[in-house]
């Protein structure tokens, strides 16, 4: 079994400045792009994480220690995720109580 690094964020570098993590080489804004690729992640993660409680249960293969972390890690990235939408919601809100 390997076990692989999982960023929160892996679209990010974390060898650049704070400023231009949500750019890329032509000075455009993909904050969408990030999010849309840690969203992929998420549904990745998510289906092997089925797939393999799946095998587990149908005696096709698998350990139940193997099967137990991919589902842990499909849940934690999922709390994750859902943070991250609960604050954009909240900025959302906080920037549309701002006067003019």
């Amino acid at each position: 079994m390997s076990i692989q690094a999982y960023g929160p964020l892996s679209g990010i570098n974390p060898g650049n400045k704070m400023q231009d993590a949500g750019k890329s080489e032509g000075g455009n804004n993909n904050f969408a792009a990030v999010l849309k690729n840690y969203t992929e992640q998420l549904n990745h993660t998510e289906k092997q994480a089925d797939a393999a409680a799946q095998n587990l249960a149908t005696g096709k293969g698998g350990n139940t220690s193997e099967t137990l972390l991919a589902i842990e890690k499909a849940d934690i990235s999922f709390q994750m995720m859902m943070g991250v939408r609960n604050k954009l919601v909240d900025a959302y809100h906080e920037i549309s109580r701002m006067q003019v």
